[in-house]
């Protein structure tokens, strides 16, 4: 029988595994998402839903950015699109608490969470340049440009899964001064949904995305500099 884990021991948990982590990588997450994550994967222990299904109702969740961004009526589209990229950040912080506090963790659940995560990154970004099209009525060059940003994104990404094992992983000891710039920007990445508010005003939002991205790259390659004691 699945255990139906405590609130207070999905939190307890979360402060002695992963808050670390996320402090290092994603701090936006640990001060917007984590908290009603725990009360979904609470709630989703209690109704006898596995990680798996948390994770593919955010894949659901997902693919109604670029729907919500096209054809929502404009006026309600940034607010949708901002709601549903904060709740696919919600799920997707929920989905991980729920497998670690019942103990089904899996390969396939970490893997099937990976590939819907970089499938959002760019639906979220493709989301942010379709509303900056329809409110300029610009044709598709802004959307153009999200999609690059997003392929940046997804490179960075790729470029930090090139790391040798053991130096790529987040390491548990606190932060050193030197790394603080590195964590803040790649920690920022939580907050992208709610450029969507801006981007149905200005494109300077998808602007931000594309300098964000090549940030993120660069932040990436620094990884494999050589580090001398």
């Amino acid at each position: 029988m699945v255990q139906k884990p405590r609130m207070r021991d999905m939190v307890a948990d979360y402060r002695q595994d992963k808050l670390r982590e996320d402090l290092r990588g994603n701090w936006v997450n640990a001060a917007i998402h984590r908290l009603p994550a725990f009360a979904v994967a609470w709630g989703a222990a209690r109704l006898g839903l596995s990680p798996t299904a948390l994770t593919l109702a955010s894949g659901l969740v997902a693919l109604a950015l670029p729907l919500a961004a096209a054809l929502a009526p404009l006026a309600a589209a940034a607010i949708l699109v901002c709601v549903l990229g904060y709740l696919f950040q919600v799920l997707d912080c929920a989905d991980g608490t729920l497998a670690r506090a019942t103990g089904r963790t899996s390969e396939a659940g970490a893997r099937i969470d990976f590939l819907i995560d970089m499938a959002q990154w760019g639906l979220l970004y493709l989301a942010i340049g379709l509303l900056a099209d329809r409110t300029l009525g610009a044709g598709f060059q802004w959307t153009a440009l999200a999609c690059a940003a997003a392929w940046m994104r997804l490179y960075a990404r790729t470029v930090r899964d090139a790391l040798p094992k053991g130096k790529s992983e987040p390491e548990s000891r606190p932060l050193a001064i030197s790394e603080i710039p590195e964590a803040a920007i790649a920690g920022i990445s939580g907050a992208i949904p709610f450029l969507a508010l801006a981007g149905a005003v200005l494109p300077w939002a998808v602007w931000a995305l594309a300098a964000y991205s090549v940030l993120d790259i660069a932040t990436a390659l620094s990884a494999h500099r050589p580090r001398h004691p």
